[in-house]
């Protein structure tokens, strides 16, 4: 189906720029032992800033059918890799990956499953110019919100288009836009390597605010080669947004990001080559996605991990101040799966080795985090391997191979990918060719889920009914109901109540007192809980007053 971009964005363009400071301190003694506290080295971090305005990409294009079995996700004979998924909580699936019609020219399909991908869609594609390629997913925290993007060809921009997809609902290609961020001369950003996303909705004030993306890249001026860079909305217009580049870290290689749904706190790591030392370091950057007062987010400071040996191809999770960081380590001789994991939101830092096979190189790991629960996935002798962590990362267990096939999976970075349920994806070769293959290897922890149930309108009341149909307890659930409006806006009622809903039960909320006026009305009613998913959900009905007597238009 043919489907025409949904907004398109042109902006002034504006230069802020923000002097660094720094500070030292170091912790700790470096061994590695599971639960050993490393040195920390911190630095106050302020980026450099620059505003940049963003235009649509024509329509998206109908794509082929695909063949859909329960684990072969697509049989062309062009190769398939690179694939990306996310999940939301109804378990729909939204795909995508790098379609190779030729050497350069590919598309990027986005595709949907209803049935935990046995089935998919035949998706859509953007046509865009080029070699694109290596999409990323994530789920972006409210009932259906996804956010994506995808690293541009090369030669196009000088490499340093930026790709942002974004989607209301997987299951219907209506809500999918895709748009790209606009580079003005003065900028001359060049050679963005493959970019990572990670989804937030919890700015209620800028619902356009989606979230952050993070790449290594290049600036002509002053001369930082593949430094990292963070793009993201402006707060408040949503026809610009902001770069953000660290010219004093030249010389990193991969980038990962990912936000914290319970504060909105936000985590990258990129790999590092530490000219110091003539060894690869990780290093990690945490803020705050919230407005700082300024009109961008607050970034923390950067933390280095990593001693004597190199440490690359990093991975992130994080939930409930819990992060866990996966990347690849030479420390023991051969390539394993180093995992460094914080249980304060990044202050402190331990490390423990997920695998040690001694005479086998674990490469290319993936990793979906739930707080104290996360799943990792990593490459072997070109096999999938998945383990789990219970203790927030500093015990990992049950570790067995994914695919069926022995041998055929194509190691790379960022050819495998695995969802919040459980959904992992890959590129196999067990057909003679690079296909997309899928299976599902759990790890999902109990979580709360809520809904709405029924909302009634009494002789000048409103109740709603909050419902917590997942199967964990919905702790600290706020519900608000809100009603405005009427003649001179002299309505303006508004409940809040805070409590515990349990796993399978609901409440009740009503306002109080007796509202009366006349005119139109707007009711809003409202639920957050950060351990629910999603940890927001609200519905907006519009009515009318008279005196007592509520009617829905």
């Amino acid at each position: 189906m043919n489907k025409k971009i949904l907004f398109s964005y042109v902006g002034a363009v504006a230069v802020s720029l923000v002097l660094m400071s720094t500070s030292m301190n170091v912790l700790g003694a470096h061994q590695y032992q599971a639960g050993t506290t490393l040195p920390v080295i911190c630095k106050n971090v302020n980026p450099m800033r620059e505003r940049m305005s963003l235009s649509g990409v024509n329509h998206a294009m109908a794509f082929p059918t695909l063949l859909s079995t329960d684990v072969q996700v697509t049989s062309e004979p062009e190769p398939e890799n690179n694939p990306a998924v996310g999940s939301d909580p109804d378990n729909d699936l939204l795909l995508a990956y790098t379609f190779e019609e030729e050497i350069y020219s590919t598309l990027i399909p986005w595709t949907y499953s209803t049935d935990g991908g046995q089935t998919f869609d035949p998706g859509v594609y953007y046509d865009i110019a080029g070699a694109e390629s290596h999409p990323a997913i994530d789920f972006r925290g409210s009932p259906k919100q996804f956010v994506g993007t995808l690293q541009g060809d090369p030669m196009e921009g000088d490499g340093a288009i930026q790709y942002l997809f974004t989607c209301d609902d997987p299951t219907d290609y209506e809500t999918y836009s895709m748009v790209y961020w606009v580079w003005s001369d003065s900028y001359p950003y060049s050679n963005r390597r493959i970019p990572d996303i990670a989804g937030y909705n919890g700015l209620e004030e800028t619902p356009w605010w989606y979230g952050i993306t993070v790449c290594v890249g290049t600036r002509g001026a002053p001369g930082s080669v593949d430094m990292p860079i963070f793009n993201y909305m402006d707060y408040a217009d949503e026809n610009s947004g902001w770069s953000n580049y660290f010219a004093n870290y030249s010389g990193c290689k991969n980038a990962a990001i990912d936000i914290d749904q319970t504060n909105g706190y936000f985590y990258a790591v990129f790999d590092y080559l530490n000219a110091s030392k003539g060894d690869w370091d990780l290093l990690v950057f945490r803020g705050d996605c919230h407005n700082n007062g300024e009109g961008h987010p607050n970034f923390f400071n950067v933390t280095f991990l990593g001693g004597p040996e190199n440490t690359t191809n990093p991975v992130i999770a994080v939930h409930d101040n819990k992060v866990q960081i996966l990347a690849e380590t030479d420390a023991e001789g051969t390539q394993d799966i180093i995992c460094y994991y914080s249980d304060d939101a990044g202050v402190t830092w331990h490390s423990v080795l997920v695998t040690q096979a001694n005479d086998a190189d674990e490469t290319y790991p993936s990793i979906i985090g739930y707080g104290t629960q996360a799943t990792c996935l990593y490459t072997q002798d070109q096999n999938i391997f998945v383990c789990y962590t219970k203790d927030a990362g500093a015990t990992w267990i049950n570790t067995q191979q994914v695919n069926d096939e022995n041998g055929m999976v194509q190691s790379a970075y960022r050819n495998m990918d695995i969802a919040y349920d459980g959904t992992t994806v890959w590129t196999d070769l067990r057909n003679g060719n690079a296909d997309i293959y899928l299976d599902n290897v759990g790890g999902t922890p109990p979580h709360a889920r809520l809904q709405f149930g029924n909302i009634t309108f009494g002789l000048g009341k409103v109740s709603a009914v909050i419902k917590n149909v997942g199967d964990a307890d919905a702790v600290n659930t706020t519900a608000t109901i809100a009603v405005r409006g009427g003649i001179l806006g002299r309505v303006n009622k508004t409940k809040t109540v805070t409590t515990t809903i349990e796993a399978g039960k609901d409440i009740t909320v009503t306002t109080e007192g007796i509202i009366f006026g006349f005119g139109y009305v707007t009711i809003m009613v409202s639920a957050d809980c950060a351990v629910s998913i999603p940890p927001h959900i609200q519905i907006i009905i519009e009515g009318r007053l008279i005196f007592v007597f509520f009617m829905q238009r």
